[in-house]
């Protein structure tokens, strides 16, 4: 698949390069533009299974938060700031949801650029399921806002505020794009069990997309990839 197999990353030596097809006997997505950067799969791994543990089930889904084609580039694409932002405010939704289960939220994401002058984040999303077992419905209300309590809509309202603009704003489409199944082409996310592997298996498959070493803007000197802390 690849023309050479350099060991480390060439922007960073603390970057381990990974080629292989799966990793700890889980299939992952390797990219027709580089390998995957092991280190990065060793957390999200780390990340899956620390929900596992905790949660009786997890709901786990993946979505992509862009800026909007039409905003110039800023101080707020050089860092990493926005995302921070986006966590707070999402939280703060989770919160207000006073689900009879806590929600225990935990997140694997990627910072990542290639040809735009303006970064996005790829996230994947880890829940308790007893307190939210799916993303709802993407489209506006009526009126082209994004009032209401479902996940998406929490998130895309969270975005929107985190970028500046008010949660009720009906300028945008929508920024939050759910990734889809590489096969069905459907909205894809899972229930993951301790004991189930083949779910177990679907998820890191999904999750290795955010590991690849292609389009990560590591010149940038900031992070590229990250995950909740226990």
């Amino acid at each position: 698949m690849f023309p050479s197999f350099p060991l480390r990353h060439p922007d960073n030596d603390k970057l381990r390069l990974f080629y292989e097809e799966t990793y700890c006997g889980y299939a992952v997505m390797q990219h027709e533009k580089g390998p995957l950067i092991e280190n990065f799969l060793e957390r999200s791994l780390f990340t899956l299974n620390l929900a596992r543990e905790t949660n009786r089930t997890t709901f786990a889904f993946r979505v992509d938060l862009h800026f909007p084609d039409a905003m110039p580039r800023s101080r707020m694409h050089d860092d990493n700031v926005v995302l921070a932002r986006f966590f707070r405010f999402f939280f703060y939704e989770l919160r207000k949801a006073n689900t009879k289960y806590p929600p225990t939220p935990r997140y694997l994401w990627a910072r990542e650029q290639a040809s735009s002058n303006k970064p996005h984040y790829h996230l994947m999303l880890l829940f308790n399921k007893d307190a939210f077992d799916s993303i709802g419905k993407f489209a506006p209300d009526y009126d082209g806002i994004y009032s209401r309590q479902n996940i998406y809509h929490r998130i895309m309202r969270s975005w929107l505020k985190a970028m500046g603009f008010d949660a009720d704003d009906p300028r945008f489409g929508q920024l939050v794009n759910v990734s889809k199944d590489p096969v069905t082409k459907v909205p894809w996310s899972n229930i993951l069990h301790l004991d189930d592997w083949y779910a177990m298996d679907e998820a890191m498959f999904m999750a290795s997309y955010l590991c690849k070493a292609y389009s990560k803007p590591f010149n940038q000197g900031i992070h590229v990839f990250d995950s909740s802390r226990r």
